[in-house]
């Protein structure tokens, strides 16, 4: 039996990164975000979602670009600080003693100490009642070569990411399945 649960996010798991933004300054900030998905494949999209009027997306805003740095478990405490605090008259680099690296093409910076950085310019911004949707065109993407596979991807297990879940972090432990695995029942 189902039980009605009303209006609710529930589409969980969410791999939770850290997003760096910069003002026009050339200031940067760090906010952690775990409303993060594809797009689009064909010319590749991605998607992040920041509620209110946050430091970051006023910067997102300012300068049309962002890095989504996918961060490992052993920078969990780093990625929850990050979330926790915000980045008005604060440094987030420093606070947490992490690396900015010059990106390739955005004005916002890698963290060096994360194994995937995608770079990603602003296409479209949408207001969604209290939350800010943000397109962004992925234009460069780096990652660390211990996590690169033979045919190219990024090994998930090698990378270590955390999820996120209804105020709650996870980890991943293995693969289950390769899609297309059903072709032969």
């Amino acid at each position: 039996m189902k039980k009605e649960m009303g209006q609710m996010n529930v589409i969980y798991p969410l791999p939770v990164v850290l997003v760096t933004t910069h003002d026009s300054k050339g200031v940067d900030n760090i906010i952690t975000v775990a409303w993060t998905t594809n797009v689009s494949s064909e010319k590749p999209y991605v998607c992040i979602s920041i509620g209110g009027n946050k430091l970051s997306l006023r910067n997102i805003k300012e300068t049309k670009d962002f890095v989504i740095n996918i961060p490992g478990q052993k920078l969990l405490k780093k990625v929850d600080f990050c979330g926790e605090n915000h980045g008005d008259g604060m440094n987030k680099f420093k606070e947490c003693n992490l690396t900015g690296l010059k990106a390739s093409i955005t004005g916002s910076k890698l963290i060096a100490e994360c194994p995937v950085n995608i770079e990603c310019m602003v296409k479209e911004i949408y207001i969604i009642e209290s939350g800010n949707l943000i397109i962004g065109e992925i234009v460069k993407t780096h990652a660390d070569k211990e996590i690169i596979t033979g045919d190219g991807s990024i090994d998930l297990l090698k990378l270590n990411p955390v999820v996120y879940s209804q105020k709650t972090y996870y980890s991943i432990k293995e693969a289950v399945a390769k899609r297309g695995f059903s072709k032969s029942i």
